[in-house]
């Protein structure tokens, strides 16, 4: 399938909502909070980067902060695909152009990722990031979050 990466703008923030909203990661991080002034935030500050199939249909995005980790490294906030999508590429695509394209010039890319996402610790460990340090409780009580590093 051929998509199309482009920065993000607020004219994409009900998309992104709603992809967030219907996903297993809004589910656990989003269900007693609602990502709207989060995602407004984001997309203001040119913070995502959407996956588009034609012209308008977001399918994908992702959220990266190029010096949130430690203020000196890109640091992946989260990945979403919509349900629709998953399984052909696209989360890979958003990798690919987050590893070539936003952290050009960069060594290392930190994420976290939740010990109840095993789909998203494997993807992640096939793209060669690896856990690095699990942090107990540190979005939501219950949920521990494992550190994930790549070096280029």
């Amino acid at each position: 399938m051929g998509i199309r990466i482009t920065t993000g703008n607020l004219d994409h923030l009900e998309q992104c909502h709603q992809l967030l909203t219907d996903s297993e990661l809004g589910k656990v991080y989003f269900s007693q909070k609602n990502p709207y002034r989060m995602l407004s935030r984001a997309l203001a500050d040119q913070e995502i980067f959407v996956a588009k199939s034609g012209e308008e249909q977001c399918i994908g995005f992702l959220w990266v902060e190029v010096n949130g980790a430690f203020g000196k490294y890109p640091y992946l906030h989260m990945l979403v695909v919509d349900r629709k999508f998953q399984g052909q590429g696209i989360g890979k695509q958003l990798m690919v152009y987050l590893e070539e394209v936003i952290s050009t010039g960069y060594s290392k890319i930190f994420l976290l990722v939740g010990d109840f996402n095993r789909g998203a610790r494997e993807f992640y460990s096939k793209l060669g990031y690896q856990s690095i340090g699990l942090l107990p409780d540190f979005y939501i009580p219950g949920v521990n979050e494992y550190l994930l590093m790549k070096e280029k």
